[in-house]
């Protein structure tokens, strides 16, 4: 990743954020799926981890890469809720650090289960050199919006890490009106990345192999969430000055509000090469 996309994540979550999601979000760095019984992000979050498993078929015989881990805390629970073993990857080593200290006190049973490593999703082949064979499923719970313009290089750099038949699961913004019109959301996102509309999102994933077999407009889920964290901020930073126009999740909440920005699952499984693309 270039050095300004990894300068922005790091500064996106060195001052409210960490307090945010730790008091707010119990650890997890994403937004949830909010169930009936869920009444909390966490407990959105706990649920999300439920579902996942249950969606993908992750069992004790899975392998799983989670791109853009954060803490490790989804990986982690997907770990325990099947048996699966895992592999964690996050550029910010901050985040590694804390996400190995998580590990190690909330989930030791996990630790020959799998690790949480620093490494770029840009450069793959670089930095899974600790896996131990080919993932039957990867993750990308929003960690993608940072690389939109290399959508098509991630994919193809990501394929021969997956085995026949793998499953990505992504989460993930796209946007629903011309791009002009979510410019405020990128520059607070602090990407360099110009949003993709979720039509061009859908083909560059058929494009680089991968075939649609689940998707999802989430963006009602994600709007809950989004004043979930909101609502949070208000409250354990009452004395911060002009939040709404420094922090992120009001111009992203005021966006999925009015649908110029879409909250997407997506999932896909990678295609044989030998088969004609149809």
């Amino acid at each position: 990743m270039a050095a300004s996309n990894q300068e922005a994540v790091n500064e996106v979550y060195t001052t409210l954020f960490p307090k945010l999601w730790q008091e707010g979000c119990g650890d997890y760095l994403n937004f949830g799926y909010f169930n009936q019984s869920c009444n909390t992000l966490t407990e959105a979050n706990d649920y999300m981890t439920d579902w996942i498993v249950e969606k993908l078929g992750i069992t004790d015989s899975s392998y799983v890469l989670d791109i853009g881990c954060g803490k490790g805390k989804y990986i982690a629970e997907v770990a325990k809720k099947s048996g699966c073993k895992f592999l964690g990857l996050d550029i910010a080593e901050h985040f590694i650090e804390s996400g190995n200290t998580l590990l190690a006190e909330q989930y030791p049973s996990m630790s020959s289960n799998g690790q949480l490593v620093v490494g770029d999703m840009l450069d793959l082949a670089a930095c899974l050199g600790a896996a131990s064979g080919k993932f039957t499923h990867v993750l990308a719970l929003g960690s993608l919006f940072y690389i939109h313009d290399k959508m098509t290089p991630f994919l193809e750099s990501l394929k021969p890490h997956v085995a026949d038949g793998g499953v990505l699961l992504i989460h993930d913004f796209s946007r629903n009106v011309p791009l002009c019109k979510v410019k405020d959301v990128m520059r607070h996102w602090r990407t360099t990345a110009d949003t993709l509309d979720t039509h061009d999102y859908l083909t560059i994933l058929k494009q680089g192999g991968f075939d649609l077999k689940y998707y999802s407009d989430d963006t009602d889920m994600g709007l809950r969430s989004c004043q979930w964290i909101v609502d949070t901020a208000d409250k354990i930073a009452a004395d911060v000055p002009n939040k709404d126009q420094i922090f992120t999740f009001w111009v992203l909440r005021d966006a999925l509000k009015d649908r110029r920005i879409l909250h997407n699952t997506i999932i896909t499984t990678i295609r044989d090469p030998t088969l004609n693309d149809v």
